[in-house]
């Protein structure tokens, strides 16, 4: 199958989806298929760029061009490839920063579906939770039609969201998803330069008991239970507890992380750092702390790299609950721990069944292609 990928930029590191649509599509083409990748809204690119790497060819539009030039250009390779499949990897804010899709995409749209449609909805809209501002819900109904009306256009033969309580929400409005798990954007690396090396850079003097956290803190996480469950459990082990946070953690990092300092935990912050040393820090790591709800785990791309790479992940925020009749329970992999109602016994018992790294990308690659390949 030829499958062509349409998502917002292909900046790597700087874009989630981006990553994941780029690290998808080499993995089709490992496993034999062909794949191109066009970023139609890019706003790390001042022309058009056209470039092959991993086996995909990479086609990149500048954000700063008019929507009309922009999707001439991507049905204009459409005709040219003709595609069995087009697959758009989708977040609203790809394409418009709060969300609220163009009136020229919506109108182009069934003339960029292909003979077969695929879209994976990474994000729906605002206000989808319990409690919701009266702001958060007249925005999120604003972002909710245009992403109907875009699938609406595509009439896709498929559609995917990552997480239970999405597919809950969308079948509330008559589209039927099914789940497709995310990867981890970080490749785990070939060699490991040993933990006590590795961990001493950010955290000198102390051989700990060391989570991990990777990528944006966000204000919603109320850390004060965590800090208690993590100074407990080190004590319980005889070691001294430590955090370190990796990657961009975001403006809230310093209250979040202070909470923690104050307790007498020793923690460390890397900033941005290469694919290698993040995938050596996770397998350096007694366990990682996810920055998403566990109603939303599903989408958390930081909680896939660490599952990715073996690691235990304590999941603290349970802040975030379906509006309306509650979603169908999440299944997720052994290692993702809730940490509402996690006492010492249930603690150890999880610590202490670590994996090796375990890779999710051939996992979901094929599954990807099989619900393809169904309909073809």
């Amino acid at each position: 199958m030829n499958v062509l990928f349409i998502c917002g930029s292909l900046e790597p590191g700087r874009d989630g989806v981006g990553d994941y649509t780029r690290r998808l599509a080499a993995a089709c083409a490992t496993s034999g298929h062909g794949g191109v990748a066009i970023a139609l809204h890019d706003p790390h690119v001042e022309g058009a760029t056209d470039l092959t790497r991993d086996g995909v060819r990479l086609i990149r539009l500048p954000a700063a061009s008019p929507w009309p030039d922009r999707l001439a250009a991507v049905h204009a390779h459409l005709q040219c490839l003709a595609p069995d499949w087009v697959s758009w990897q989708f977040v609203a804010q790809a394409f418009q920063p709060r969300g609220f899709l163009p009136a020229a995409l919506l109108q182009a749209a069934p003339q960029l579906r292909g003979l077969h449609s695929h879209v994976m909805l990474h994000e729906l809209w605002l206000g989808l939770e319990t409690g919701a501002g009266w702001r958060a819900r007249a925005v999120g109904w604003l972002q909710r039609r245009g992403v109907l009306c875009l699938l609406s256009q595509l009439e896709p033969d498929i559609v995917h969201t990552s997480n239970a309580s999405y597919k809950h929400a969308l079948r509330d409005e008559g589209v039927e998803a099914g789940l497709l798990g995310l990867f981890g954007n970080v490749p785990v690396a070939a060699s490991f330069p040993g933990r006590e090396v590795l961990l001493a850079r950010w955290l000198p003097g102390v051989a700990p008991l060391a989570a991990v956290t990777f990528g944006t803190l966000h204000p919603q996480w109320q850390p004060a239970a965590t800090v208690t469950w993590l100074s407990a459990t080190a004590r319980r082990l005889g070691r001294r507890p430590a955090l370190l946070a990796l990657g961009r953690s975001g403006p809230h990092t310093a209250a979040i992380l202070d909470s923690f300092r104050q307790k007498g935990i020793a923690v460390g912050e890397t900033g941005e750092l290469d694919e290698t040393t993040v995938s050596h820090l996770l397998t350096a790591a007694d366990c990682g702390i996810a920055p998403h709800p566990w109603a939303l785990i599903g989408k958390s791309g930081a909680a896939a790299a660490m599952l990715d790479h073996g690691l235990h992940v304590l999941v603290p925020r349970d802040d975030w609950q379906l509006r309306g009749p509650s979603a169908p329970p999440a299944t997720p992999d052994g290692l993702l721990v809730r940490l509402a109602g996690l006492d010492s016994d249930r603690t150890d018992r999880w610590l202490a069944r670590r994996r090796g790294p375990n890779p999710a990308l051939p996992r979901i690659t094929g599954a990807f292609l099989g619900s393809l390949a169904r309909v073809s």
